[in-house]
């Protein structure tokens, strides 16, 4: 069983131990992490992210983990949510 902890602060979220066995060889050594703020575009300017989701009997897409990876730099980023979209309002 998973077990997620978010925190706020200076203190950075723990990675999910499930990232580097999914992500392998495709979050690139020496990268930087930019978690804790939620982002819809990596520092590198690329907005095309590595996610790991899961899919509904209806084929949308159901959940997903909120830590990702840059597509092209392979930055460690927070993948942003509806929630986040609301408190911007």
């Amino acid at each position: 069983m998973l077990r997620l902890t978010f925190e706020m602060g200076r203190k950075r979220t723990p990675l999910n131990p499930m990232i580097p066995a999914l992500f392998g060889a495709l979050v690139k050594r020496g990268s930087s992490d930019y978690r804790g703020v939620p982002t819809l575009e990596c520092p590198c300017g690329c907005n095309t992210f590595i996610a790991c989701i899961s899919f509904s009997e209806e084929r949308e897409v159901a959940g997903y983990l909120c830590d990702g990876a840059c597509a092209s730099c392979g930055s460690l980023v927070s993948l942003p949510t509806p929630i986040d979209y609301e408190e911007e309002e």
